[in-house]
Protein backbone atom coordinates (compact mmCIF):
# COMPACT_ATOMS: atom_id res chain seq x y z
CA UNK A 1 0.00 0.00 0.00
CA UNK A 2 1.20 3.39 -1.13
CA UNK A 3 -0.31 5.95 1.23
CA UNK A 4 -0.46 9.81 1.47
CA UNK A 5 -1.25 10.99 4.18
CA UNK A 6 -2.99 14.67 4.62
CA UNK A 7 -2.71 16.15 7.62
CA UNK A 8 0.46 14.16 9.00
CA UNK A 9 3.72 14.52 8.03
CA UNK A 10 6.70 11.82 7.89
CA UNK A 11 7.82 12.53 11.86
CA UNK A 12 4.94 10.31 12.68
CA UNK A 13 2.81 12.79 14.22
CA UNK A 14 -1.19 13.13 13.03
CA UNK A 15 -3.64 15.98 13.04
CA UNK A 16 -6.41 14.02 14.18
CA UNK A 17 -5.56 14.75 17.92
CA UNK A 18 -2.93 17.28 18.91
CA UNK A 19 -0.05 15.61 19.97
CA UNK A 20 -0.96 12.17 18.76
CA UNK A 21 1.81 9.99 17.32
CA UNK A 22 1.96 7.40 14.76
CA UNK A 23 3.22 4.18 14.63
CA UNK A 24 3.55 2.73 11.06
CA UNK A 25 3.86 -0.83 10.50
CA UNK A 26 5.76 -1.31 7.62
CA UNK A 27 6.78 -4.88 6.70
CA UNK A 28 9.95 -6.40 5.84
CA UNK A 29 9.42 -5.78 2.30
CA UNK A 30 8.95 -1.44 3.01
CA UNK A 31 5.66 -1.90 2.29
CA UNK A 32 2.89 0.41 4.60
CA UNK A 33 0.44 -1.99 5.97
CA UNK A 34 -1.18 0.47 8.57
CA UNK A 35 -0.60 3.29 10.86
CA UNK A 36 -1.70 3.15 14.42
CA UNK A 37 -2.31 6.90 16.12
CA UNK A 38 -2.18 7.03 19.50
CA UNK A 39 -2.51 9.69 21.91
CA UNK A 40 -0.80 9.57 25.22
CA UNK A 41 -1.73 11.18 28.54
CA UNK A 42 1.23 14.17 28.86
CA UNK A 43 1.36 13.72 32.97
CA UNK A 44 1.19 9.82 32.94
CA UNK A 45 2.51 8.59 29.75
CA UNK A 46 -0.24 6.44 29.33
CA UNK A 47 -2.53 5.62 26.36
CA UNK A 48 -5.60 7.74 26.43
CA UNK A 49 -7.39 7.36 23.08
CA UNK A 50 -6.23 4.84 19.90
CA UNK A 51 -7.04 5.11 16.67
CA UNK A 52 -6.18 3.45 12.65
CA UNK A 53 -5.14 5.54 9.97
CA UNK A 54 -7.46 3.89 7.41
CA UNK A 55 -10.91 4.92 8.72
CA UNK A 56 -9.37 7.98 9.82
CA UNK A 57 -8.45 8.49 5.91
CA UNK A 58 -11.61 6.73 4.82
CA UNK A 59 -10.00 4.27 2.69
CA UNK A 60 -12.60 1.98 0.79
CA UNK A 61 -12.30 -1.16 0.28
CA UNK A 62 -9.07 -1.51 2.85
CA UNK A 63 -7.92 -4.75 4.01
CA UNK A 64 -5.90 -4.59 7.32
CA UNK A 65 -3.33 -7.01 7.40
CA UNK A 66 -0.99 -6.25 10.01
CA UNK A 67 2.49 -7.17 10.78
CA UNK A 68 4.71 -6.39 13.80
CA UNK A 69 5.95 -2.99 14.87
CA UNK A 70 9.34 -2.17 13.80
CA UNK A 71 9.52 -5.42 10.80
CA UNK A 72 10.97 -2.91 8.24
CA UNK A 73 14.29 -3.12 10.40
CA UNK A 74 14.43 -7.23 9.99
CA UNK A 75 16.95 -6.88 7.26
CA UNK A 76 19.28 -4.14 8.60
CA UNK A 77 20.75 -6.21 10.50
CA UNK A 78 21.02 -10.51 9.79
CA UNK A 79 23.09 -11.12 13.53
CA UNK A 80 21.57 -9.06 16.11
CA UNK A 81 18.70 -10.85 18.53
CA UNK A 82 15.05 -9.68 17.86
CA UNK A 83 13.33 -8.51 21.41
CA UNK A 84 9.54 -8.18 21.15
CA UNK A 85 7.00 -6.18 23.31
CA UNK A 86 3.89 -5.86 23.23
CA UNK A 87 3.62 -1.83 23.10
CA UNK A 88 5.12 0.31 20.09
CA UNK A 89 6.31 2.93 22.59
CA UNK A 90 8.23 0.43 24.43
CA UNK A 91 9.72 -0.87 21.41
CA UNK A 92 11.40 2.67 20.42
CA UNK A 93 12.48 3.33 24.28
CA UNK A 94 14.16 0.28 25.00
CA UNK A 95 15.97 0.56 21.77
CA UNK A 96 17.78 3.01 23.06
CA UNK A 97 18.67 1.29 26.24
CA UNK A 98 19.23 -1.91 24.32
CA UNK A 99 21.06 -0.67 20.89
CA UNK A 100 22.18 -4.68 20.80
CA UNK A 101 18.51 -6.10 19.93
CA UNK A 102 16.11 -5.18 16.86
CA UNK A 103 13.09 -4.18 18.90
CA UNK A 104 9.79 -4.59 17.56
CA UNK A 105 6.41 -4.83 19.00
CA UNK A 106 2.66 -7.01 18.70
CA UNK A 107 0.65 -3.91 19.01
CA UNK A 108 -1.03 -5.92 21.82
CA UNK A 109 -1.40 -8.62 24.11
CA UNK A 110 -2.98 -10.77 22.00
CA UNK A 111 -0.90 -10.18 18.98
CA UNK A 112 1.81 -12.44 19.62
CA UNK A 113 0.51 -14.79 16.47
CA UNK A 114 1.89 -16.94 14.19
CA UNK A 115 1.86 -14.85 11.17
CA UNK A 116 3.37 -11.69 12.34
CA UNK A 117 5.91 -14.03 13.87
CA UNK A 118 6.54 -15.93 10.91
CA UNK A 119 8.57 -13.47 8.92
CA UNK A 120 11.28 -14.02 11.58
CA UNK A 121 12.55 -17.46 10.42
CA UNK A 122 15.54 -18.71 11.59
CA UNK A 123 16.64 -15.18 13.99
CA UNK A 124 17.11 -15.82 17.78
CA UNK A 125 13.65 -13.62 19.27
CA UNK A 126 13.71 -12.58 22.85
CA UNK A 127 9.76 -11.94 24.24
CA UNK A 128 9.51 -9.51 26.66
CA UNK A 129 5.89 -9.73 28.14
CA UNK A 130 4.38 -7.49 30.17
CA UNK A 131 4.17 -7.63 34.04
CA UNK A 132 1.55 -10.38 35.00
CA UNK A 133 1.86 -11.54 31.35
CA UNK A 134 4.30 -13.94 31.39
CA UNK A 135 2.73 -16.79 31.49
CA UNK A 136 0.06 -15.92 28.53
CA UNK A 137 3.20 -15.41 26.74
CA UNK A 138 4.66 -18.63 27.16
CA UNK A 139 1.80 -20.35 26.60
CA UNK A 140 1.96 -18.77 22.97
CA UNK A 141 4.89 -19.74 21.91
CA UNK A 142 4.08 -23.76 21.63
CA UNK A 143 1.49 -22.52 19.01
CA UNK A 144 4.13 -19.69 17.10
CA UNK A 145 6.58 -20.87 13.77
CA UNK A 146 9.26 -23.52 14.86
CA UNK A 147 11.88 -22.08 12.90
CA UNK A 148 12.29 -19.18 15.41
CA UNK A 149 14.73 -19.51 17.98
CA UNK A 150 12.69 -18.47 21.06
CA UNK A 151 13.82 -17.24 24.92
CA UNK A 152 11.34 -15.18 27.01
CA UNK A 153 12.65 -13.03 29.33
CA UNK A 154 11.39 -13.19 33.08
CA UNK A 155 12.97 -10.48 34.16
CA UNK A 156 9.60 -8.14 34.57
CA UNK A 157 7.70 -10.74 35.98
CA UNK A 158 10.47 -11.04 38.53
CA UNK A 159 10.99 -7.38 39.40
CA UNK A 160 7.11 -6.11 39.59
CA UNK A 161 5.05 -5.63 42.33
CA UNK A 162 1.87 -6.57 42.73
CA UNK A 163 0.76 -2.89 42.11
CA UNK A 164 2.88 -2.87 38.94
CA UNK A 165 1.44 -5.94 38.00
CA UNK A 166 -2.07 -4.56 38.23
CA UNK A 167 -1.11 -1.33 36.26
CA UNK A 168 0.81 -3.51 33.61
CA UNK A 169 4.47 -2.23 33.64
CA UNK A 170 6.47 -3.37 31.16
CA UNK A 171 10.45 -3.22 30.57
CA UNK A 172 9.72 0.78 29.46
CA UNK A 173 8.41 1.90 32.56
CA UNK A 174 11.75 0.20 34.26
CA UNK A 175 13.83 1.95 32.42
CA UNK A 176 12.28 5.22 33.03
CA UNK A 177 12.06 4.42 36.66
CA UNK A 178 15.88 4.06 36.62
CA UNK A 179 16.79 6.91 34.15
CA UNK A 180 14.94 9.12 36.22
CA UNK A 181 15.96 7.96 39.53
CA UNK A 182 19.67 8.75 38.06
CA UNK A 183 18.85 11.97 36.51
CA UNK A 184 17.26 13.29 40.13
CA UNK A 185 20.99 12.67 41.47
CA UNK A 186 23.17 14.88 38.87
Amino acid sequence: MNLKIKGSTEFGTSKKWKGATVFWQIDQNNNVRTGKLMLYNKDTGKKSKINWVHPVLKLKDYNLKQCLFGLHLLNSNKTKRIAIVESEKTAIIASIAFPEFIWMATGGLGNLKYDLIAPLANRKVILFPDAGCYDRWNDKVKDLPPNVFYSISELVEEKSTAEEKDEGWDIADYILKIYLSRKKDL
